[in-house]
């Protein structure tokens, strides 16, 4: 399982609701609302003054949907939302909980959270990278061991290359579909993708040769395409070109400082996974304790922003006028158009 937060978030309610309840205009097939009210957190999406108006993602699994109990998939939501919103009671934010089981048959659970605390109207924003992402990533594996999942840090599963060039949009949802154009590079208008994916063919090609042995060999190849070296990091190189309006970022383990030709060779990738494997109970405990340490952080955070709000005061429908008999509908003392007039708060989510 891996958690993912969608860059998504300024636009109306109508946008993450359609995506995930929708297509082509009749009701998704595969999708089920597990938790909330899909109407409910439009109009708090729709409400909300600030820039980002909400926060959306998925849970995203390599088993098939049917392998998890309605119990399950009920605890790793909750869990989830203990991870986020520690501190806060249940009815100080919305969300809501959608599964999608369409992508041959492995399980998403899909979110959607109005950015904004709902006894307050002060701005919520449930995920920030610099100060939530170490938390998050310590829930997702200790998710991940407890339930036996597939594990996305195992040595045999990392990626050589990352598909996707630098602040370019990921096939992430929310957005209509724009028409596709024809795949070609045109000379006085680079494609950047195209630029990118041709470096990173080209690179395994050569890691398949014996030609790339460490990151000196990476990046004196990159050199001998033709590219200046911009900026190195730990994780990834960005290079540019004259006909280039912007540098390129090239990530994974083949850009990563560090890299070794040979540790990608089947069998010293193998020799690596069985050393990751040996240390899984001592990575278990440092996750829970990252874990913890995090909660707290938060949950002092969030008490210092939303803890001096108070909860409202439940609406007495007498008060409005209404009498007992009236306020169970059992009445004729006003219309029925009256009374949903008078009547203007929802009751509460399922």
């Amino acid at each position: 399982m891996i958690v993912k937060f969608f860059r998504r978030g300024k636009g109306s309610g109508a946008g993450p609701l359609n995506y995930l309840l929708v297509t082509e205009g009749k009701p998704r097939e595969g999708a089920k609302v597990l938790y909330g009210d899909p109407k409910l957190t439009e109009q708090l999406i729709n409400a909300t003054p600030y820039q980002q108006k909400y926060k959306s993602g998925v849970l995203s699994f390599t088993e098939d949907a049917n392998k998890f109990s309605d119990e399950q998939k009920k605890d790793i939501m909750q869990r989830f939302e203990d991870t986020l919103f520690i501190g806060l009671e249940p009815d100080q934010y919305d969300i809501l909980w959608v599964e999608h089981s369409d992508k041959g048959g492995r399980l998403e659970l899909n979110f959607v959270i109005p950015c904004q605390e709902l006894r307050s109207g002060k701005s919520l924003q449930p995920f920030y990278a610099q100060s939530d992402l170490v938390r998050v990533n310590a829930f997702k594996n200790i998710i991940n061991k407890e339930y036996e999942l597939t594990d996305p840090n195992e040595p045999q599963r990392k990626r050589l290359i990352n598909p996707y060039v630098t602040d370019a949009p990921r096939p992430t949802p929310y957005n209509p579909k724009k028409k596709k154009k024809e795949d070609k590079v045109v000379e006085d208008t680079p494609n950047t993708q195209a630029i990118k994916a041709d470096i990173d063919r080209q690179a395994l090609d050569s890691l398949k040769e014996g030609t790339l042995n460490n990151r000196s060999s990476v990046m004196g190849f990159l050199q001998g395409l033709g590219f200046t070296l911009e900026r190195v990091t730990e994780k990834s190189i960005s290079i540019s070109r004259p006909d280039l309006k912007r540098n390129i970022r090239l990530k994974g383990a083949i850009y990563a400082n560090g890299f070794k030709g040979l540790s990608q060779r089947p069998e010293i990738i193998e020799s690596m996974q069985e050393d990751y494997e040996r240390v899984s109970d001592s990575r278990g405990i440092r996750d829970l304790m990252t874990w913890e340490k995090g909660m707290e952080m938060k949950k002092e955070y969030h008490q210092k922003r939303y803890g001096d709000i108070d909860i409202p005061a439940p609406l007495d429908l007498n008060d409005m006028g209404f009498t007992d008999k009236v306020a169970a509908n059992k009445g004729d003392d006003i219309t029925k158009e009256e009374y949903s007039r008078k009547l203007t708060y929802s009751s509460p989510r399922p």
